[in-house]
């Protein structure tokens, strides 16, 4: 499934949210702040994903006009998500259709205490889609990551759920919510192609970053001319790391002052490769300033994944001026602009990666091109002034009409 371009099929209802410009103040006289409850715990931000980074990040955003809050935490609440991932490992293919969409469906219910809501305009929920319980609910924010390519879906090799079952779980959960918050237009124009009723209440909003400096920081290359290749990713094999494996031994042939630093737990038939290059440092799992440093001397970040939804990780290797070279699947093109910061490469195609990788190498103008190119997209898309103005427009709109609604009726 491809997504079309705006100029081919402008959608209505998310044209406007496209191009409306956010608010810089409120639309309603000394209403006071807004009060954005997120559906997570101290506790669960602890954890590590690219989920959870998001709330983390949202939660950065908090100003005297948009106030972002967590939930508290609980037994109740603990064992439920230990209930919904046991869940979701069930939504096996081969079950009878009819049951696996059912337990997909109850993996992404997370049922939510309403006093804990009380103070809410708005109740913002990433992923899990937020089952109030005792009280009536504030407007609902579902936050998704849209309707991705089926390969996306197909990762599992054969196992858990299909596009079709996602499809579904839109059908039935998108209508019970007041908006939908999506990351790229392109999984949003996915989405409208299969559930177009879900246009009219659907927003666009980029993940906010918050790298570790204000300002781009100074590449140690310039300095010693060793170029840094950079790769993250928990699952080494599913975000592509023996293809970067290959094409390090191949190029580092020609250049033997690259270097390569790899955050990841990969296989040991993987770790026994990468004890057998030189200039190249394996870490584990590091603390998130930690990779974000890694990252502030990274001159290119690698990542030919073979399945991503959005890539958090590399628009925080572009606020840190890293070039960046990504799979082509969809959405990756659209936050990471080939031609623009960097490459797009085919997944599991080595030979590729080589090429755009030297071509870097080779041409250190182009690459510093590519870096400045990088930083200046993160401060047009993600820099958190950007997001909290598109977030504050977003939620004031939404908690607004849906006030308005419940009036009429």
């Amino acid at each position: 499934m491809h997504a079309q371009r705006a100029s081919e099929q402008p959608v209505t209802g998310f044209a406007r949210s496209l191009c409306s410009r956010p608010m810089d103040a409120r639309t309603i006289p000394d209403a006071g702040p807004l009060h954005v409850v997120l559906n997570a715990t101290a506790e669960e931000l602890k954890s590590v994903g690219g989920d959870y980074s998001l709330y983390r990040n949202w939660l950065k955003l908090t100003t005297d006009t948009l106030r972002f809050h967590l939930l508290p935490s609980h037994r109740v609440r603990r064992h439920h998500l230990i209930m919904r991932t046991i869940v979701e490992k069930l939504c096996y293919r081969w079950q009878p259709e009819k049951v696996r969409r059912t337990l997909f469906l109850a993996s992404r219910l997370i049922s939510l205490p309403g006093p804990a809501l009380e103070r809410a305009d708005v109740l913002l929920s990433h992923i899990l889609f937020p089952w109030v319980s005792g009280a009536s609910s504030p407007p609902i924010i579902w936050s998704t990551q849209g309707l991705s390519p089926a390969v996306y879906y197909d990762r599992y090799n054969g196992r858990r759920w299909t596009v079709e079952d996602v499809i579904h779980l839109f059908r039935v959960l998108g209508r019970r919510a007041d908006a939908l918050l999506i990351s790229t237009e392109t999984c949003a124009r996915n989405l409208f192609s299969v559930c177009p009723e879900l246009e009219e209440k659907t927003f666009l909003a980029p993940a906010p970053v918050f790298p570790r400096s204000e300002s781009l920081p100074l590449k140690p290359s310039l300095e010693d001319g060793v170029i840094r290749l950079l790769f993250v990713g928990v699952n080494a094999q599913l975000k592509g790391l023996p293809e970067v494996i290959e094409a390090y031994r191949h190029i580092r042939r020609r250049y033997p002052q690259m270097r390569l630093d790899i955050v990841s737990r990969p296989p040991a038939p993987l770790r026994r490769q990468i004890e057998t290059l030189s200039g190249v440092r394996l870490w584990p799992l590091l603390a998130h300033d930690e990779v974000m440093a890694l990252m502030a001397q990274a001159d290119i970040f690698v990542l030919p994944t073979h399945a991503d939804t959005y890539a958090l990780s590399a628009v925080e290797a572009m606020a840190h001026g890293a070039a960046i070279i990504i799979s082509d699947l969809d959405p990756l093109p659209e936050i990471c602009p080939p031609g623009e910061v960097g490459f797009t490469v085919p997944a599991g195609d080595a030979v590729t990666l080589i090429e755009k990788i030297e071509a870097l190498v080779a041409n250190p103008e182009r690459l510093r091109q590519f870096q400045g190119n990088a930083r200046r997209r993160y401060e047009r898309v993600h820099h958190p002034t950007v997001v909290a103005e598109r977030l504050q427009w977003i939620i004031e709109r939404v908690s607004r009409e849906t006030k308005t609604s419940l009036r009429r009726r």
